[in-house]
């Protein structure tokens, strides 16, 4: 008790530290389904999949994925799993180490033959997936699978996957891979960094800010029993401290995302780091159009699309020297006038090709006449009709 009394503010700490623990332990243990606790792990065979799409091989527990199908590669174990009720994680051994996107799992579930679920394997410490993030897992699995991207000459290497049920130790360990999951850079984090997984069960942030609170309350306590002010400059610190804690994982994710940029796109060219990139997809079918579809005098291109934010930056320079326009979502009549070509990004409400008339259909009185000249997934691009002809 004297150590307590003689240094306060670090007793204060480990205190707060500890009872915030015991709390949270107490928590997680209540809400865990007891035949949960003392379910046993279910280690899954890698021969036991097969490749539906792209190629590799199976050696000695590891699956190695090197062949791709118009940049994808699809391994799928039709075993599938009774009763996943009774499995909350999913882990795993998976190379390399830093994915440029996600690499999702796919199931079937019994219940509902034909609907294709899929969930994002996000890059953590533990190499484990809560599959419980599903809303839809739970009953009798039966398919599942993995989905590749390739990535130039990369290679993919999985091994040691096992169904796990929701211990509390792994529960634990699950929340701190949580906290320090490495976030890649995407269109969307161009906005928003969550430091972490974006729906982990407990927030860093919250739990940091819960032990500062905590900590400076039990200060102040044994201050008031030793009879004696409280130090501002500690105060300060034990604030500090925890902006300093939260700092390090945010500079923990931007030093694996350094290593990770360098490995991708450094002494590449423009074009090599576009197709590096995680728009190559798009990449190379807007050369395609440019190169061996369109003509080479330069064009009108009208760019319709439900949103064109993102693109109004990218096609133009991708169809350079074309002259692209993309503010809309349906044809304007003068487009009839002017002629070039229309493209349809994503399928637009209430837009429609009509075959029999030749033209695109919009609203009730909306007609374009027009060509197709290039049906893709990506993409469908079709040359105006001038003057109706």
């Amino acid at each position: 008790m004297k150590w307590i009394m003689r240094l306060p503010m670090l007793s204060s700490m480990a205190l707060a530290a500890l009872t915030l623990v015991s709390i949270v332990t107490a928590f997680l243990y209540m809400q865990m389904p007891p035949e949960a606790a003392i379910g046993k792990s279910i280690p899954v065979a890698i021969e036991s999949f097969r490749f539906m799409k792209g190629g590799g091989r199976k050696k000695h527990g590891l699956l190695t994925v090197d062949q791709y199908t118009r940049g994808k590669a699809v391994i799928s174990n039709l075993q599938g799993l009774k009763n996943s009720d009774r499995f909350r994680y999913l882990k795993f051994q998976l190379t390399p180490e830093k994915l440029i996107d996600d690499l999702p799992l796919f199931f079937w579930r019994s219940a509902s033959i034909g609907q294709l679920h899929t969930l994002a394997l996000e890059e953590n410490l533990l190499d484990h997936l809560d599959l419980k993030r599903h809303p839809q897992w739970g009953g009798d699995i039966s398919e599942y699978g993995f989905i590749f991207t390739e990535y130039g000459a990369q290679r993919w290497r999985l091994q040691e996957l096992e169904f796990s049920p929701e211990t509390l130790k792994q529960t634990w360990l699950s929340i701190f891979s949580d906290w320090l999951e490495f976030e890649v850079w995407s269109q969307h984090s161009v906005n928003f960094i969550y430091g972490g997984a974006a729906n982990g069960r407990l927030s860093a942030v919250v739990v940091v800010g819960i032990w500062v609170l905590l900590s400076l309350l039990l200060y102040s306590l044994l201050m008031r029993r030793k009879k004696q002010a409280v130090s501002a400059r500690k105060i300060a610190a034990v604030l500090l401290f925890g902006w300093m804690l939260l700092d390090a994982r945010w500079l923990f994710n931007l030093y694996q995302q350094m290593q990770l940029t360098h490995n991708v796109y450094a002494g590449k060219s423009l074009a090599e780091q576009y197709e590096s990139g995680l728009d190559a997809d798009y990449y190379r079918y807007f050369q395609h159009l440019k190169n061996e579809v369109l003509p080479a005098n330069p064009q009108f291109i009208y760019v319709l699309d439900k949103k064109t934010d993102y693109y109004r930056a990218k096609i133009p320079w991708w169809l350079a020297p074309h002259n692209v326009f993309n503010r809309d979502s349906y044809p304007r009549p003068e487009y009839r006038e002017k002629g070039g070509y229309i493209l349809i990004l994503l399928p637009v409400p209430g837009l429609r090709f009509d075959q029999r008339t030749g033209a695109l259909r919009w609203g009730e009185n909306g007609s374009l006449p027009v060509v197709p000249v290039y049906l893709d997934p990506l993409g469908a691009l079709y040359k105006i009709r001038e003057g109706g002809r």
